[in-house]
């Protein structure tokens, strides 16, 4: 048994909790992102850094440290204290509310450990939650690094690596609940699995589009520069920097790869029809894409407007929640 009975609603409460506390800060962390606002707080203080500056001679200090980075010299020069502050809020509260869910995590698996509310496997899964959350903190700030030495951005992998464990850790949280719930399992099944394995990779992708701001060239659709399949994919080498570091070829496999995950998901429907049990979540798998891929060509065409990209990136969440539904599988599953 994953857990007790009389302790289900209590631990399925925490998750939710848990759950939607990821969704704003994935919310939050896009409009971070957009607003170039990550590199604006330069040291990484865990306790310390709880509270923001609370004097005019703690922002000048706060300032001065900024103004020692690429971001400042290369593309803020111009900044004053207000100018920072607008940039600094944004990062602070994306922290900060770091900080809140790690809280959120590990203290109340304390208290239903210490009150022995937590089976084995329970007590497994919150190890997993636990490590997961610390790690999505150490990548964050590994990323926030990278772009304080030379270059005034993130390496793009490592923003893809610290979008992907997010996604990782919600997962983990949605799959956790409903074990919680007892919510009725079936087989796994490939397609099932290969459906969901081609949304993630497609998101490591779009992660990879705004680490190099990919989006914002060749903003036309279905056409890029002029052509289907454009000139000049595949020129870097060795030739993995092209999947990677190239601005044509990344977003190129982006626009590939929503193609294919909408063939993906009209395939699956079609095949797992006669399963009765799945069929909402089928609805809910093709209206998913659906609004994904109309999120997606918006964004590009907007020249990634804020407030089209971070419902882009926050159905690329419901999408691949839906498709891990899938995975999860159904009573009576098709074969």
């Amino acid at each position: 048994m994953f857990t007790a009975p009389a302790h289900a609603p209590a631990l399925a409460r925490w998750l939710y909790t848990v759950m939607v506390l990821v969704v704003i800060m994935v919310a939050l962390g896009g409009f971070t992102r957009l607003t170039e606002s990550g590199l604006s707080i330069v040291e990484w203080k865990l306790v310390s850094g709880t509270l923001p500056p609370l004097s005019a001679q703690a922002w000048e200090q706060e300032f001065a440290a900024y103004q020692l980075t690429p971001q400042f010299q290369q593309v803020n020069a111009d900044f004053s204290v207000g100018d920072f502050q607008r940039i600094f809020w944004l990062e602070y509260l994306h922290r900060l509310l770091g900080r809140i869910i790690g809280l959120a995590v590990i203290v109340p698996l304390l208290v239903f450990a210490a009150r022995g509310m937590l089976s084995r496997p329970m007590k497994r899964r919150g190890l997993l939650l636990a490590v997961l959350v610390a790690m999505q903190g150490a990548v964050g700030w590994i990323m926030v690094a990278s772009g304080l030495e030379s270059e005034p951005r993130v390496a793009p992998v490592k923003l893809a690596l610290h979008l992907s464990l997010a996604f990782v850790f919600f997962l983990a949280l949605i799959w956790t609940y409903w074990q919680v719930k007892a919510v009725p399992r079936g087989k796994l099944r490939v397609g099932a699995v290969a459906l969901f394995t081609l949304i993630f990779v497609q998101i490591v992708f779009g992660a990879l589009v705004a680490g190099l701001d990919a989006g914002l060239t060749y903003n036309t659709y279905p056409l890029m520069d002029g052509a289907f399949i454009p000139e000049g994919l595949h020129r870097l080498a060795p030739w993995w920097k092209n999947h990677l570091e190239s601005v044509l070829t990344v977003q190129f496999q982006h626009r590939m790869g929503a193609l294919a995950v909408v063939l993906a998901a009209l395939a699956y429907a079609y095949a797992a029809w006669r399963n009765t049990s799945a069929r909402r979540v089928i609805y809910w798998l093709l209206a998913a894409v659906a609004f994904q891929f109309l999120l997606g060509v918006a964004t590009l065409l907007s020249v990634v407007d804020m407030w089209i990209a971070v419902p882009h990136q926050l159905a690329a969440l419901l999408l691949l929640s839906v498709a891990w539904r899938i995975t999860y599988g159904f009573p009576k599953h098709y074969d």
